[in-house]
């Protein structure tokens, strides 16, 4: 392997065919400089350098490897350049990990606020149920995750929004109209619900389970959308939250609650907290928290 620094000081020579000039600008003196060429010459088993009266000049090979060496120090630089930029957060990689619906109503606004200030960071997205984000933050295959989370397994995070449920109900429903409904009211009625792994199911199951209720469930899905759609369609409730971007009929759209205040659990900006992290990390945390607020309208999500 050579010696990057011989690297360097070979190209000082080799532009400027002195090797007192050379030794100068090296820092070196003038022998142990021509020695350390004579070294590298042996190294290499070739002739780089030849004297031609009083002028030294590069051989063929001399005038091969400058150039391979001068994209080699470039490419040094540039290294130091970017480690330079990547300490700052000005560039670099960030991987994000969300549901759909939350990359549609929260992480996509986010990353063109995030872009203003940082246009040469990449980002990168994951999507995912909720266990499965908190999954991939833990083994590193994202930086940062929007979920809800216990400070279990070394995660760390920030409060973004509350996810409260809401009922879809079809047109012409019986509770169409009304503001608020309870579990009771829809103990009868086909049900449709994210599957299990999103926040909205758990909370959902949980309410479920401490009021005695078996769902009549006709659909699991991964999107709210589809439930949403599905309910707009006459085939049953669609049961979501808030996190996601409007449904088209928010007149259909009813807060359910259990003993009579909303069901709902808090979503945070999640991430690894003993795991190096990207240095514009904070930053984007900081935006989507500046884009969570205030609370989004009435609307389905798969969080």
């Amino acid at each position: 392997m050579l010696d990057f620094r011989q690297i360097q000081n070979f190209v000082a020579v080799a532009e400027r065919l002195n090797i007192t000039r050379a030794a100068e600008v090296v820092h070196l003196s003038q022998p142990a400089l021509s020695r350390q060429m004579q070294a590298l010459e042996k190294r290499l088993g070739l002739t780089l350098f030849e004297r031609v009266g009083n002028r030294l000049v590069l051989t063929a090979d001399g005038e091969d490897l400058l150039r391979g060496a001068v994209a080699l120090i470039d490419q040094a630089q540039h290294l130091v350049d970017r480690s330079q930029k990547l300490k700052s957060g000005s560039v670099g990689l960030l991987r994000v990990g969300a549901t759909s619906q939350t990359i549609a109503r929260l992480v996509s606004p986010t990353m063109v606020r995030f872009r203003k200030s940082y246009p040469l960071v990449d980002i990168i997205l994951s999507e995912g149920d909720n266990d499965s984000l908190l999954e991939m933050v833990d083994t590193g295959v994202v930086h940062v995750a929007v979920a809800a989370f216990s400070n279990a397994r070394g995660l760390a995070g920030t409060k973004l929004f509350e996810a409260a449920l809401r009922l879809i109900v079809p047109p012409g429903h019986r509770l169409e109209g009304a503001s608020v409904a309870t579990i009771a009211d829809i103990a009868d009625e086909h049900l449709m619900l994210l599957r299990r792994g999103f926040l909205t199911r758990q909370l959902f199951d949980l309410t479920c389970a401490s009021s005695g209720l078996r769902p009549n469930i006709l659909l699991e899905s991964d999107s709210a959308d589809t439930l949403a759609c599905l309910a707009d369609d006459g085939h049953g409730i669609a049961v979501v939250s808030t996190s996601a971007r409007p449904v088209r009929n928010a007149a259909r759209t009813i807060a359910l609650h259990d003993d009579g205040a909303p069901i709902k659990g808090d979503v945070y900006a999640v991430w690894k907290n003993n795991r190096s992290r990207p240095a514009c990390l904070a930053d984007f945390v900081s935006c989507l928290a500046r884009e969570a607020t205030p609370a989004p309208p009435l609307a389905p999500a798969d969080i």
